[in-house]
């Protein structure tokens, strides 16, 4: 709050007036989420999503050292870290502003924007615009090509065993590419008019969901097999969707009462690849027994 009303007020009076708002009222539980559940639920999607973004691990493969790899996590978490705090004070420094002179937000989507805007002038503005449109194009171009690398190298040659050379494999990669770019749009139209802030936190479950247990049990558990990642990512990324779909998000008489399904579909994702990976380790030890 001394930030936006310094902001506002300059450095020559930065305390007049800058208790006139009620920051504990703000900040008390109840505003967005009745739930306590959804604010967990919100939590737990927006800490394990971060760590399973596919265009931030795909970024593995391109350094030629392990060393390199942790550096690159030391340089991302550093960076992330700084964008979601800063998020954090733009949202407050937006609500602060609001209804002031010509602070005016007709959607919030375009806070950031509509501040840098009222702070620093068009100069500003742009700048902010520019910064947000090169991320943008940033994301997409590499959730696209994780996309078309998954498909065209995981699904088509590996799982469903099909021979290809490498023609036919940057082709299958483009088609998927143009396949992704299409659906995300029609997505993007569905969802116009939808805060941006709330469909990351369910994008960010839906990575969690399908992607965190085969992390983790694959880095960390000696006793998972295949069987058992697949079978988890399988059952995260279903699960997740059915949640969204069933939940107050997309109806008006929800059958899940939780607007993220992070806390549900998170740990089914767990249980799912632990039970399939013991069931399967068990079967392979009686095979190897009789046999």
């Amino acid at each position: 709050e001394f930030i936006t009303h310094f902001l506002e007020n300059g450095a020559s009076n930065p305390s007049t007036g800058l208790y006139s708002h009620s920051g504990d009222v703000f900040l008390a539980p109840g505003i967005k989420f009745t739930n306590p559940l959804d604010y967990a639920s919100l939590a737990l999607a927006l800490i394990l999503g971060t760590a399973a973004l596919p265009h931030i691990l795909i970024r593995y493969y391109t350094v030629p050292k392990p060393s390199d790899a942790r550096k690159s996590t030391v340089v991302a978490i550093i960076a992330i870290g700084a964008f979601y705090i800063m998020t954090l004070f733009l949202g407050l420094g937006a609500n602060y502003f609001a209804g002031q002179g010509e602070f005016l937000i007709n959607d919030s989507n375009l806070s950031a924007p509509t501040l840098a805007n009222f702070a620093g002038g068009e100069v500003f503005f742009a700048i902010i615009s520019s910064i947000a449109f090169a991320t943008i194009l940033g994301t997409v171009s590499g959730l696209i090509m994780a996309a078309a690398g998954a498909i065209a190298h995981d699904l088509y040659t590996e799982i469903l065993g099909k021979k290809t050379n490498e023609r036919s494999a940057l082709r299958v990669s483009k088609l998927t590419a143009v396949g992704v770019g299409v659906i995300a749009i029609l997505l993007g139209i569905l969802a116009e008019g939808m805060n941006v802030a709330f469909l990351v936190g369910l994008a960010f479950a839906i990575a969690a969901s399908a992607n965190i247990p085969a992390l983790i049990c694959t880095l960390f558990w000696k006793g998972a097999t295949e069987k058992g990642i697949v079978t988890g990512i399988f059952t995260g990324l279903v699960l997740s969707i059915v949640l969204i779909v069933i939940s107050p998000t997309l109806m008006a008489d929800p059958f899940f009462s939780l607007n993220n399904p992070g806390i549900v579909s998170i740990p089914a994702g767990f249980a799912v690849t632990i039970g399939v990976s013991l069931l399967d380790k068990k079967k392979q030890e009686v095979s190897v027994a009789t046999n």
